[in-house]
């Protein structure tokens, strides 16, 4: 390949020089910001050797080259346009800013999360490992292991201790979020503090009217229940946003010889009033809200619900609205243990690549579509479904998105009929198989082949009948 050629092709065909605000690239694809989004050439761009894909997602026009040819390209790219190195969170950043509010608003919820998968993983992995210890009927036994064995009794113990950062998901999140907003994150972690502080009454205890003995304050003329914040994911990112906000203004206004003492006082007792007073019922609000929502598609509308549950995930993908799902996984782990989202994730996003094998296997001797689609399968086994959708879904024909999408409600409706559940969220696929409630893992597994095949089948019918535009016609 020509890679200085490429670059060329790609730079004349994004509207030129001028028009590129920035560019990075990820693992496989090209992401540049442009001044003008009208100016860009998707079929011309589609057609330049290397090109696997382009779809404009997040703010910037992503052109999948694929591992190691996309670095080459960008290296390229940058030595013909004379532009600065950029990594790829300033490209995200430039980006942001050209995004709407409500889907900025989003992507920071999505940002709050993305430094604590690893924690929440881990932690969810550690409850999985329990789970075998104290499930019933494992191993042919009629009780548990820890029944039966003092070691793993013992060692059950152990990993609920260890797993403790499940418990204190507000504090997390109270972290991230301040640090995300741009606040001092060590605020953040005593806001998170003061959300889960011991000698507060229970919150769902409170809720549910079964709470005794529970005191109240009288605080600017509110009287305010003194009870924490259990799951309260939702007041720990509006209250962190408060903070991170108020903390600047004091800073602004502070005499500098005050602000070392008056700045974290003045922000650590405002923004804990905030959260008794204004945020911590909001967020319960909103909380229930949402909460609400996902019952009534889950548990009330039964398999129908989850099969529109299911179906409808990769929809807000396109509209970058599935970000907000993420805090939903969150509130449900914190107040259950379990998260029956994950598994819809899963079969959402598996199913796209079922649909780009069928488009792999009716393609026949086009072998650009037929590279394509291989290659936006694969992220779709680790859980990344935007080039199976933007690079060969979408790309000539609605039919096999939507074929994915019915693919996945059935997948739901599997999940759905079996109750699987996860123990944690963030991973989906393969790896997602880890954080899987144990019980129930054989299950996660014959759901995504169910929504993987479904969407090859439909494909081949209807190519039968109708034809699947983009693919070629057999002489």
């Amino acid at each position: 390949m020509n890679y200085n050629q490429i670059a060329k092709e790609v730079l004349e065909n994004v509207g030129g020089k001028e028009n590129v605000l920035n560019a990075a690239h990820c693992v496989t694809r090209l992401r540049l910001v442009l001044n003008d989004t009208t100016k860009y050439n998707k079929e011309v761009i589609e057609n330049i050797e290397g090109v696997k894909g382009v779809f404009f997602n997040g703010g910037q026009l992503q052109i999948i080259f694929g591992t190691k040819t996309v670095d080459l390209v960008h290296a390229a790219f940058m030595e013909i346009t004379g532009m600065k190195e950029a990594s790829l969170s300033d490209v995200k950043s430039e980006a942001n800013k050209q995004q709407g509010k409500l889907k900025s608003m989003f992507k920071a919820f999505s940002d709050v999360f993305v430094n604590l998968i690893p924690a929440i993983v881990g932690c969810a992995m550690i409850l999985g490992l329990r789970a075998i210890l104290i499930t019933e009927g494992i191993f042919g036994l009629e009780g548990t292991l820890a029944d039966t064995y003092k070691w793993a009794n013992d060692a059950a113990s152990f990993l609920n201790i260890i797993a403790t950062g499940l418990n204190f998901l507000p504090v997390l999140v109270a972290y991230s979020a301040t640090k995300r907003f741009g606040g001092n994150p060590a605020l953040g972690i005593i806001l998170g503090l003061i959300l889960v502080h011991p000698d507060l009454g229970n919150r769902f205890e409170y809720i549910q009217g079964t709470a005794q003995n529970i005191t109240y304050w009288n605080l600017l003329g509110f009287n305010i229940p003194a009870v924490a914040f259990q799951g309260g994911i939702f007041p720990a990112i509006l209250s962190a946003l408060f903070l991170a906000n108020f903390e600047k203004f004091v800073t602004k206004h502070v005499p500098q010889v005050l602000s070392f003492v008056l700045v974290p006082t003045l922000t650590i007792i405002v923004s804990s009033l905030a959260l008794f007073i204004v945020f911590g019922p909001l967020g319960d609000i909103i909380a229930s809200g949402l909460g609400y929502v996902c019952e009534t598609l889950y548990v009330k509308s039964g398999v129908f619900g989850a099969f529109i549950f299911a179906a409808l995930l990769q929809p807000l993908v396109i509209t970058g609205t599935h970000h907000a799902i993420g805090s939903i996984e969150a509130q449900l782990i914190a107040q259950t243990g379990f998260n029956y989202i994950q598994p819809l994730w899963a079969v959402s996003i598996i199913a796209q690549g079922g649909a780009c094998i069928g488009m792999f296997l009716l393609a026949k001797h086009q072998l650009k579509l037929k590279e394509t689609a291989v290659s936006s399968f694969v992220p779709t086994l680790v859980g990344v479904s935007e080039p199976a959708i933007f690079a060969v879904n979408l790309k000539d024909s609605i039919m096999p998105f939507i074929f994915a999408a019915l693919g996945a409600g059935f997948g739901g409706i599997y999940m759905k009929l079996l109750d699987v559940k996860a123990l944690g969220f963030g991973l989906t696929g393969i790896p997602g198989i880890t954080i899987v409630n144990p019980p129930v893992m054989i299950h996660y597994i014959i759901g995504n082949v169910i929504a993987f095949i479904i969407p090859i089948v439909f494909l081949f019918v209807y190519h039968k009948v109708k034809g699947v535009q983009g693919i070629e016609i057999a002489k």
